[in-house]
């Protein structure tokens, strides 16, 4: 009888040591899935971050959807987050400036890699009126001819900083860039019947798209701000000589004055989306809201 305890006593130990011994097992390897921590500015960057990185990459954004990135202060818990990041994508915008000084001071761990400050703004003859940015758009996410060279160089980085998943990044960056082009392929083609014609839009977000795609886009607002009445009026003849068939507006900004134009000009106010989820389906939605509105002059 007692040798039969100490055989149940001494298996059931051993059952114990080798479940928490997998257990452990378990835990490395869920750490060493969870691979590279990468902040981005928006949305549709981190989109192009995790089709590179697959499963060994997590991306975290730092202006979410329906937030406006322009106008954007981070957040002290987000602050603390990107702390413990291992590489920060920057696209240009404004509100990097600052927090990538603060970051070279407190941050030195975290490799900030600027994927959008050496692109050339588009012309501003393009209708860019009331433009809050300067000669800069920073807007370079809508043009999907840019973001081939973005995903080369978010694919070279990653790669840098992880050699040993170089093919993953490799394949999974060539996927995305033929999905790009094809993306471009077909805006153009679908867009090229209505080269020339102008487009309002509340917020000037849409600079690049338009001039890679021969639009005229027209700024509602003025300066960032919302236009006086005798603006207003302008726009109405603007864009009644223009024939619009829809005011464009986006749910970062608000429509009051988008839905003034679209009443007086008897057109529906229509919303597309800047800060895309899935940016192949966010592209094409702005194309098909674009050619709905051309076709309905």
């Amino acid at each position: 009888m007692g040798m039969q305890w100490i055989k149940s006593f001494f298996v059931g130990a051993v059952t114990v040591l080798v479940a928490l011994f997998c257990a452990a097992c378990a835990k490395e390897e869920a750490v060493e899935v969870s691979g590279l921590s990468v902040w981005c500015t928006v949305q549709p960057q981190a989109y192009f971050v995790e089709r590179i990185g697959g499963g060994l990459v997590s991306a975290e954004v730092l202006v979410h959807p329906g937030q406006s990135p322009e106008m954007y202060t981070p957040s002290a818990a987000q602050v603390a987050q990107l702390a413990r990041a291992d590489v920060y994508f920057g696209i240009g915008m404004p509100i990097e400036a600052p927090l990538f000084e603060r970051m070279e001071s407190s941050m030195s761990g975290v490799r900030v890699v600027q994927t959008g400050g050496e692109i050339a703004a588009p012309c501003s003859h393009h209708g860019h009126h009331g433009h809050d940015h300067g000669d800069h758009d920073p807007h370079i996410w809508l043009d999907p001819v840019q973001m081939v060279d973005v995903v080369e160089h978010m694919r070279d980085t990653l790669i840098e900083i992880q050699p040993e998943s170089a093919e993953v990044f490799r394949s999974n960056a060539e996927v995305l860039i033929a999905e790009l082009v094809a993306l471009d392929v077909a805006l153009r083609e679908q867009l090229a019947p209505y080269a020339g014609r102008a487009f309002f839009i509340n917020h000037p977000a849409l600079g690049h798209f338009s001039e890679r795609y021969g639009l005229v886009q027209m700024s509602i607002e003025q300066s960032g701000t919302a236009p006086s009445a005798g603006r207003v009026a302008d726009l109405i003849a603007q864009a009644r000589e223009a024939q619009v068939g829809a005011i464009y507006t986006q749910p970062e900004f608000g429509r009051t004055t988008a839905t003034i134009l679209a009443d007086a000009l008897g057109v529906p106010v229509v919303e597309v989306v800047l800060l895309p989820t899935d940016y192949i389906v966010g592209l094409t939605e702005i194309g098909n809201a674009l050619e709905g509105g051309f076709s309905n002059e």
